[in-house]
Formats: structure tokens, C-alpha cells, sequence
């Protein structure tokens, strides 16, 4: 699929997740304080987030809502999460006060965007499906 010459505003952030010592541990860089800096600095306003989320060694039990294939729960791995700017604020506000500061699901993730190539897996086919339902409801006119 060719690209569309529209350029998507991304703040993207990476994260390490491995078990030391017994402990789940999570890293981000940037951290979730420095990347809410870098976006209210940026013109143009980002459109998305977009974090990798990488799994050393195994996933840790409380990763577990990445996946249900135990195969990859045993030998780790990565996801992705793509969200609006405004989830991103939510979910974060709420990883600060989780213990271990733990990452946790977004609440659905944004398919990839058209102008990256999009994207025919299940997932993101979902996805555009639930925000093309959600355009139509929000657009409906009212009585």
C-alpha cells in the first residue's frame, strides 16, 4: 500500500520490561514525565503515542493482558501500544500510582494510521471498525 504524504505528529517511547531478582521491572525511556514534556513542546501537537514494550526473557504475570499464548508468555517478546495523546494522559496518570509503575492495557489500541501504510491484521481491521462506529455515532444529528 503506497503512503500517503500526510505526516502523523508521533511521540513514541520504549519500554523495557525483564524480572530481577524475583521483581517485575519497568523502564521507560523516555520516562511517561519527560515525553508529556517533549509533547507540549511540539509544533505541530502530536496525533498519537506509540510505545513498544519489550518483554526480556518472559512476560511477567503482570503483563499478562499482552497475551494469552503461552508460548510467548514463556519466551517474551514485544507489543505495541498506539493511542490517542489523551489516553496516553489517562493511562499514564494511572501507571504512576500502580505499584512498580507497571504499564497496563490502553483500553484498545489505534490501528496503524494510513498514512504509515496501514494495516489488514484483525486487530487493526477492530480497531478502524470501532472508530468508523464511533465517527458515525458521534456525527448522527441529534432530535
Amino acid at each position: 500500500m503506497k503512503k500517503n504524504k500526510q505526516r502523523i505528529v508521533t511521540l513514541e517511547q520504549w519500554a523495557e520490561v525483564e524480572i530481577c531478582d524475583g521483581r517485575t521491572k519497568t523502564t521507560l525511556y523516555p520516562s511517561n514525565q519527560e515525553l508529556a514534556k517533549k509533547g507540549k513542546d511540539m509544533d505541530p501537537q502530536p496525533d498519537m503515542v506509540y510505545r513498544r514494550i519489550n518483554f526480556r526473557g518472559s512476560v511477567p504475570i503482570e503483563y499478562y493482558w499482552t497475551t494469552s499464548d503461552p508460548t510467548r508468555r514463556r519466551r517474551g517478546g514485544h507489543c505495541i501500544q498506539r493511542m490517542s495523546v489523551e489516553t496516553w494522559l489517562k493511562v499514564s496518570a494511572i501507571e504512576e500510582l500502580r505499584t512498580g509503575k507497571h504499564l497496563g492495557p490502553c483500553g484498545g489500541i489505534l490501528p496503524r494510521p494510513p498514512e504509515r501504510g496501514g494495516c489488514d491484521c484483525p486487530q487493526c481491521t477492530a480497531a478502524t471498525a470501532r472508530l468508523e462506529a464511533q465517527r458515525h455515532r458521534n456525527t448522527r444529528p441529534t432530535a
